[in-house]
């Protein structure tokens, strides 16, 4: 599907986002559709890799494989990858202000920022991963998560805030359903859990979208003037 290997950082330096999540959804769907996935957890709680071993031992799916992985390992780990055959990498970032988000950030082909937006102090991690990806040279996007179903205002004000620091935002909105939280302690994610859940079909959009995005590399290198 990919031309080489392909790296998506899941990163933004605030807690309670849902990059685990995101990059846990899109590391699945990359395994649906046929493609070699590695997800490295570069977070110290080791929530994806914990994950990994409920699917493993409940499900009998060693699929994706999820490594816990650091800054001083990550370019190794990425060439071990590519040596291998490997198809998609998702990095999951721990939250805050630390080394191993840059170091993602710098590795990746394409930077998937989520947030929410249930008030003004969830958009403060924004701006600084935005930062992250334009210093860096690197196409970015935020990923609106956890919204209220059918709820317009949120994504409108969304994209107001994005727009105003020069950050596309993903067509797609993640919806806050319980089929992600449910899902978790089986080791599975939303559109295994609920293959006809809408977070299943939330989950299947986005990825259909981080695809298109990869393949024809059309996202904008966050407008430097913008976040500067």
């Amino acid at each position: 599907m990919f031309k080489g290997m392909k790296v998506i950082a899941v990163a933004i330096n605030k807690g309670g986002a849902g990059k685990t999540t995101t990059a846990k959804s899109i590391a699945t769907a990359a395994v649906e559709a046929g493609l070699n996935a590695l997800l490295l957890d570069m977070d110290t709680q080791q929530n994806s890799v914990k994950w990994s071993r409920r699917r493993a031992s409940q499900q009998g799916n060693p699929m994706p494989v999820v490594r816990f992985t650091t800054e001083g390992d990550l370019a190794e780990e990425l060439d071990r990858a590519r040596a291998a055959g490997c198809d998609l990498a998702i990095i999951d970032t721990p939250p805050g202000r630390n080394s191993e988000g840059p170091a993602a950030v710098e590795a990746a082909d394409l930077v998937l920022i989520p947030f929410v937006a249930e008030d003004v102090d969830a958009f403060d991690g924004v701006p600084p991963t935005a930062r992250l990806a334009r210093m860096a040279g690197k196409p970015a996007a935020g990923i609106l998560n956890f919204a209220f179903p059918g709820s317009k205002a949120q994504e409108e004000t969304a994209r107001g805030v994005l727009d105003a620091i020069g950050l596309p935002m993903a067509p797609v909105v993640l919806q806050r359903f319980n089929a992600h939280r449910d899902a978790n302690p089986k080791g599975l994610t939303a559109q295994e859990f609920e293959p006809e859940s809408r977070a299943a079909q939330d989950i299947r959009a986005l990825w259909a979208w981080v695809c298109s995005e990869l393949q024809s590399g059309t996202i904008a290198i966050v407008h430097k003037k913008a976040v500067a």
